[in-house]
């Protein structure tokens, strides 16, 4: 079966149907490397509207294909009328469809064991040990079958942190051809743990990591932190807690109070965000960022959370991310991620004023038609449905 993550939406605390993430197969890079560079525009000037002196030496790049001005039109619409103030350029992303990326810098493969412990690998089983489904795809009732699941029912969000400490959840499968009833039991799938399933990444993933990897060692050169954006940035959608839309004045107010509030050593601070972190952890037990109760009503710690849709980086928190990056070994969200996790980066999400301890997808910026519109393809199927065994990667031969 594909790896999974839990699916991600913004303008609902509710947890949503994970979705099973795929893999693809990649060719071997030709000796050759052709890294494209930044643009070499300067930074789009403010149009208009008085810079907040708290981000008054804060400059945006934007990642985006060549291939697409499309969306770069688009975002540097969006960015000119909802952020006036904001100094940001056009970054041109490494198109991994099109490019040779070293493997150096961006590995060609990536193992799910490093992940395992922060997605969803919930599965139900037959009493013989055969699988049935995973967790977040077993409906109700299909063609073949009538699910009953036991008592309040398993949620990934509320349950995964305490799954290990109770007697596993169980359900009643009825075969509706025969009427034959049969008891299957939740377990963690294990062998993504250990030893953790191969996937090749695809062009598309790293093309992406290695924009990104681009973006820090910009980011490395500057004394005070850069905005990183992809070109599906999006500043106006339906906030969490019913707080209407979210817009430029609001994502202003919330940016600089995150900012001010956040440890002067912060690494990363994810504007937009889905997973683990304060107030929800998966696997930490303890809060140590120091933030006082006022603070967390604008930012958490992070302890593994997904998307890189927006993020403000460090010139600290650049140069901790390159010295590790050689390669990037996963796709490069979860490559943030875990060193998070680790407590290698001091990384921090944005709470917009809706977002809740039981919010999973949140922040103050979202993702423009993430689930149709994306030159992506996710190798662990991700939430657009790619397939996961494209990606699967060829057992290595047995040494003699």
């Amino acid at each position: 079966m594909a790896a999974k993550k839990p699916a991600a939406k913004k303008g609902t605390s509710k947890s949503m149907k994970a979705l099973k993430k795929p893999a693809a197969t990649s060719k071997k890079p030709a000796a050759k490397t052709a890294t494209k560079k930044p643009a070499t525009k300067g930074p789009s000037k403010p149009s208009g509207g008085q810079v907040p002196k708290e981000l008054k030496e804060l400059e945006a790049r934007v990642v985006n294909l060549e291939r697409r001005p499309d969306r770069w039109k688009r975002v540097a619409t969006v960015l000119k009328k909802e952020l006036p103030w904001l100094n940001f350029e056009r970054f041109l992303a490494s198109d991994g469809s099109k490019m040779t990326i070293p493997e150096e810098e961006v590995a060609l493969k990536w193992n799910t064991s490093k992940n395992a412990n922060f997605a969803d690998f919930y599965e139900w089983a037959f009493e013989d040990g055969t699988t049935w489904m995973w967790a977040a795809d077993a409906p109700e009732e299909d063609d073949t079958w009538k699910f009953t699941e036991n008592g309040e029912g398993f949620s990934y969000i509320r349950d995964a942190p305490t799954f290990h400490e109770k007697d596993p959840p169980t359900g009643t499968l009825e075969k509706k051809a025969t009427g034959e009833k049969f008891t299957v039991t939740l377990r963690f799938a294990k062998q993504y743990l250990e030893p953790g399933e191969t996937q090749m990444m695809s062009g598309g993933e790293r093309g992406c990591a290695h924009s990104h990897r681009r973006l820090w060692e910009f980011a490395a050169t500057r004394s005070t932190p850069t905005l990183v954006l992809e070109d599906d940035v999006h500043i106006r959608f339906d906030r969490n807690g019913d707080k209407g839309k979210m817009n430029g004045k609001v994502f202003t107010k919330r940016l600089v109070e995150a900012i001010q509030r956040a440890p002067s050593d912060f690494d990363v601070i994810y504007l937009g965000w889905s997973g683990w972190r304060g107030g929800n952890f998966k696997l930490w037990k303890a809060d140590d960022s120091g933030l006082s109760e006022v603070d967390r009503c604008f930012l958490q710690k992070a302890e593994y959370v997904w998307t890189t849709v927006a993020y403000v980086i460090s010139q600290a928190g650049a140069k901790k991310l390159l010295e590790v990056a050689a390669p990037i070994d996963q796709p490069v969200d979860n490559f943030m991620a875990w060193q998070a996790s680790q407590g290698l980066l001091k990384s921090f999400v944005a709470l917009d004023e809706g977002d809740e301890d039981s919010t999973w997808a949140g922040g103050i910026v979202d993702q423009f038609d993430f689930q149709g519109d994306s030159d992506i393809k996710k190798s662990d199927g991700g939430h657009q449905g790619d397939d996961a065994k494209e990606f699967a990667a060829e057992p290595e031969a047995m040494e003699t």
